[in-house]
């Protein structure tokens, strides 16, 4: 009986030791869990951060060919024609994409993507409402992605251009259905390491001033409240915390003037 005891209290201890050895490993994971998270994150962050500077620089290439004006927001833009010049004569190249005249589509993006045959046809995407051509691309966020996959629209999962840098004065003086859509001269942007150029937003593409919930709201969806991504004029990308993203109005604020404008405030 002795004998026996001693075994079946080697065996009991056995199986406590087991016990323990299980309740420190899942302590263990539950610690590293969150870390390994973590570091998911900052990969996909220095990804994408990476991917929105091409895009930067890639705007800024398409400038310096086309007059050192940044294209607009959305062509044909806010500019009309002047009397007898076709808009293929007045607007710099852009694509024909259907329904979509964002830079998204067909200025940007073809810029980076697209290509012409002989005849002058586009070739190689198929561009339809949803954004399929943005999957896989520099113009899709993997993050958004990830924290959102039910969303079907790529357009959702990309950027936005900042619609709200300070427009050529000749604009004021000539017939324009919104000033702010029509393209913008670099030179007369001052404060270009200041001023936003892309940033991340879900919904719209096209961003100004008014639109910075929307981007607090992406903000909190792809990163749980943490930091988006931003590009600007002169080609370095950032991380935005929503305190660092200006909310005083940019007419009067010297700080919000130069990031949603390019210049300083008027007043």
């Amino acid at each position: 009986m002795k004998i026996l005891s001693q075994k079946s209290l080697r065996r009991a201890m056995t199986l406590v030791e087991i016990l323990v050895v299980i309740a420190i490993l899942g302590i263990l994971v539950s610690l590293l869990v969150p870390g390994l998270n973590k570091a998911k994150e900052v990969a996909e962050a220095s990804k994408n951060t990476a991917n929105l500077k091409q895009i930067g620089m890639a705007t800024i290439g398409w400038a310096a060919d086309n007059g050192s004006r940044l294209p607009s927001p959305q062509y044909p833009g806010g500019m009309v024609p002047p009397p007898g010049v076709q808009p293929e004569d007045f607007f710099p190249l852009h694509y024909n994409l259907g329904e979509s005249g964002l830079w998204l589509d067909g200025v940007i993006f073809g810029e980076l993507y697209l290509k012409e045959d002989k005849e002058g046809e586009v070739t190689s995407y198929n561009i339809d409402e949803n954004g399929e051509h943005l999957k896989g691309t520099l113009f899709e966020s993997t993050q958004s992605v990830k924290k959102n996959p039910l969303e079907e629209n790529w357009h959702k999962h990309s950027y936005a251009m900042n619609a709200n840098l300070q427009y050529d004065r000749i604009y004021d003086q000539v017939e324009s259905s919104d000033p702010y859509l029509t393209e913008k001269t670099l030179s007369n942007l001052l404060f270009a390491p200041s001023a936003m150029l892309y940033i991340e937003c879900s919904e719209p593409n096209v961003v100004m001033f008014e639109d910075r919930q929307s981007i607090i709201d992406t903000l909190n969806q792809r990163w749980d409240g943490g930091k988006v991504i931003a590009v600007y004029l002169d080609g370095h990308a950032d991380r935005l915390s929503e305190r660092e993203i200006p909310e005083d109005d940019p007419e009067t604020d010297m700080k919000s003037s130069r990031f949603w404008r390019g210049v300083d405030s008027e007043r």
